[in-house]
């Protein structure tokens, strides 16, 4: 892609993207049987046992909509026989109460009185997440932007499948694959799958499609899209992975953490490699800036994308339907 580079225009790449890698050593499956994972998972459920975990590991801030999951929880287990729904539990790894966010206590009472929730406010180190990962059936993010979604990918890791919004950095961690099976190629008009253009994924996400887009911002962040799903869908996702055996489950559980070791890239190595052959070009490809220059708002490189690129291609309005509603008023 061509851009203006000191007056100049120059076929060159001024952004590399280097997405985030797991250590696959600190995050993996664990057998059900191992002693740790047995004494953790006493630990956390006080000797109490479940036959269907999910697992949240996000912040409570407001674009992980943390309280959309619990009313999917709360829809989910209405959907179930009470005696089925009590060998159900939902872990909220994440602050109980945060500005940012909401009081997590609060929507628990009102969303879930009589389902299990397990509060978990308190940091671990990363050994104890591989555990946490391990003792979990599923883990859910639901968040409406996400840059990359660490938690998806840990999970992943541990071969633990996945329910996840289709917004931001997310649907690196899907497998998404266009009509002939290639990874998706995303451009400065194709920003995003949110819309769901193409619905390949790979075998250990149940994928949540967003229903509507909307344009949110702050001081640092201008403006960012956000996407927004249902949380009844985040439902079905759950029923989906409960409803399938245990077996099959884990084998799609497995195939991701065989795809974010290879193609998938999601490993600490590659992360690694992307960075030195990132730094690598920009030393190869260096342009000396002026010692010094005078610059005003209106200069700012960020007001501006590369040829009036916003990510996306602007719909087509089709003012023939429109016309034919207005001529069908009658007054």
């Amino acid at each position: 892609m061509a851009f203006n580079i000191n007056g100049k225009v120059e076929d060159k790449v001024l952004i590399q993207y280097c997405p985030h890698g797991i250590d696959d050593e600190t995050f993996h499956s664990i057998s059900k049987d191992d002693p740790k994972l047995v004494e953790f998972k006493n630990r956390v459920f006080r000797g109490k046992d479940y036959k269907f975990v999910i697992l949240y590991n996000s912040r409570n801030v407001h674009r992980k909509r943390t309280s959309n999951i619990m009313l999917a929880y709360r829809t989910f287990c209405d959907n179930l026989s009470k005696e089925d729904a009590d060998k159900c539990v939902l872990i909220l790894h994440t602050e109980i109460m945060q500005d940012a966010g909401t009081n997590l206590f609060a929507v628990k009472e009102s969303f879930c009185p009589n389902n299990n929730v397990i509060f978990s406010p308190g940091k671990l180190i990363p050994s104890d997440m591989c555990l946490l990962y391990n003792l979990a059936d599923i883990t859910v993010n639901a968040s409406s932007n996400e840059g990359f979604g660490l938690s998806a990918a840990e999970s992943i890791m541990c071969e633990t499948p996945i329910v996840v919004s289709v917004t931001g950095g997310l649907q690196d961690q899907i497998g998404q694959t266009d009509d002939e099976g290639k990874p998706i190629e995303f451009t400065a008009n194709f920003g995003s799958n949110n819309i769901g253009r193409y619905k390949k994924h790979g075998p250990w996400v149940y994928p949540v499609w967003p229903v509507t887009r909307v344009v949110q911002g702050s001081i640092p962040t201008p403006y960012i899209f956000d996407d927004l799903a249902k949380w009844e869908d985040f439902a079905e996702g759950f029923m989906y992975w409960y409803l399938m055996d245990n077996k099959k489950r884990e084998t799609c559980g497995a195939e991701g953490r065989r795809w974010a070791l290879n193609e998938g890239g999601l490993n600490s190595k590659n992360m690694g490699q992307q960075f030195i052959d990132g730094m690598e070009y920009v030393f190869a490809n260096w342009v000396k800036p002026k010692k010094f220059g005078i610059y005003s708002v209106k200069d700012y490189v960020g007001n501006t994308m590369i040829n009036g690129h916003t990510g996306f291609e602007y719909p087509k309005i089709d003012k023939e339907s429109i016309l034919k509603q207005i001529e069908g008023i009658k007054i």
